[in-house]
């Protein structure tokens, strides 16, 4: 079963929508036009609400994957609000704003228990050289689902804002296919009298890695258009590719993940660490476009070793039972990082007296130098083994 193709399909279909939450925000301006008296910081909500919903809904489903409830079943259910959640606001055309907002929890929701099931799954079914690859390719699978769901939602919009929620329907492919995904079996469970696993300091310390990355890299992805239009280097045209090429960063770093890892093993990690600090210097300090697309491509590459990374290191460091949780609470970790990013770089800048409207460039003064000492920091840490039997 580890190397049959198409489980190695149905697991990686999970990925496919992971990135699902950005079909509208190409919309965000025509909803904003068929809604001129909701205030914008409101309008946000639907892209943004959407996230917030998905961080329990996240760490809910892999408490309760694997023991509680069957992987397949959550997926379904995760799939279907997804999907129904997703496409509704197309039949509200005549309905309050406020209902919108009510079916995109349902969407988040439903993205949120799908989300920590994928990295388990791969946990639970392959081992060895096909781990590594299937999480390469699972940053892959996402990148190219993102990119997908995103310019299909923008080119929906150009015809009308409510068909932009139709591109969600998309998430059928992943639903029929997990259908006839077979469930993994039963991980290996304590002896009687034998006290529960409790989850490894790892799991928390993974979490809170990747919740302070992501903090420092979301400037890169929010700020990117700001920059390139003060300094004069192109339009907001030239921002789209600039960013696209963070994405296509990520799918090159996900292809080659299993020959880095096989290379660097532990140390693959601190080098996508390394990776992102190098393109905070580059668009920190570059003054041309090349810059930028040299600084997003190297972040997507470098988060594409980094991801797959905390993964692989999850499995050999927790009980196969508590992987579902702990994927749940990193991915729950990663949405509330890239959440709270502005609120930290506004509250770092009035306390230092800076303004950002005029040095819009210093969160990546501090992320240079902040990620370049942590990738230092995580060359002499290395997780402790878990010495549990794996199941077959």
């Amino acid at each position: 079963m580890k190397n049959n193709t198409f489980l190695k399909i149905a697991v990686l279909s999970v990925f496919f929508v992971q990135m699902g939450v950005g079909t509208i925000t190409p919309a965000i301006a025509s909803i904003a036009a068929a809604f001129p008296d909701v205030p914008f910081t409101s309008l946000l909500l639907v892209s943004t609400l959407a996230v917030l919903m998905s961080v329990p809904a996240t760490l809910i489903s892999g408490r309760l994957a694997g023991g509680v409830v069957k992987y397949k079943t959550l997926l379904i259910i995760g799939m279907i609000l997804f999907i129904g959640g997703g496409i509704a606001p197309y039949f509200m055309t005549a309905s309050s704003f406020t209902a919108i907002l009510i079916v995109r929890a349902i969407f988040g929701i439903g993205l949120g228990i799908v989300t920590p099931l994928g990295a388990a799954l791969i946990i639970a079914f392959f081992d060895g050289e096909v781990r590594a690859q299937m999480m390469g390719l699972s940053g892959v699978v996402g990148n190219v689902g993102g990119i997908l769901f995103q310019l299909l939602g923008g080119f929906a919009a150009t015809i009308s804002w409510e068909y932009a929620f139709l591109v969600h329907g998309l998430g059928i492919i992943t639903l029929v296919i997990i259908l006839f995904l077979p469930e993994p079996a039963k991980a290996p469970v304590q002896a009687v009298g034998e006290a529960k696993p409790k989850l490894p300091g790892a799991v928390f310390a993974f979490a809170g890695l990747i919740f302070f990355l992501m903090v420092l890299i979301y400037p890169m992805l929010v700020n990117m258009s700001s920059i390139i239009a003060a300094g004069g280097m192109g339009t907001a045209g030239d921002a789209a590719l600039v960013l696209t090429m963070f994405t296509v960063g990520g799918m090159l770093g996900g292809l080659i993940f299993a020959k880095v890892f096989g290379i660097f093993k532990s140390n693959t990690m601190p080098l996508g660490v390394a990776l992102i600090a190098v393109a905070m210097v580059s668009i920190g300090l570059g003054n041309s476009i090349a810059f930028m697309y040299i600084g997003t491509t190297v972040a997507g590459v470098g988060l594409g070793f980094i991801m797959p990374s905390i993964f692989m290191n999850l499995g050999a460091a927790v009980h196969p039972s508590q992987m579902p949780t702990a994927s749940g609470i990193v991915m729950a970790s990663m949405n509330v990082g890239g959440f709270c990013s502005a609120y930290f770089f506004a509250l770092l800048a009035g306390v230092m007296g800076v303004d950002m409207m005029v040095n819009i460039k210093f969160p990546f003064y501090v992320s240079m130098i902040t990620v370049a000492a942590i990738a230092i920091v995580l060359l002499f840490i290395k997780p402790k083994q878990q010495s549990a039997p794996q199941p077959e």
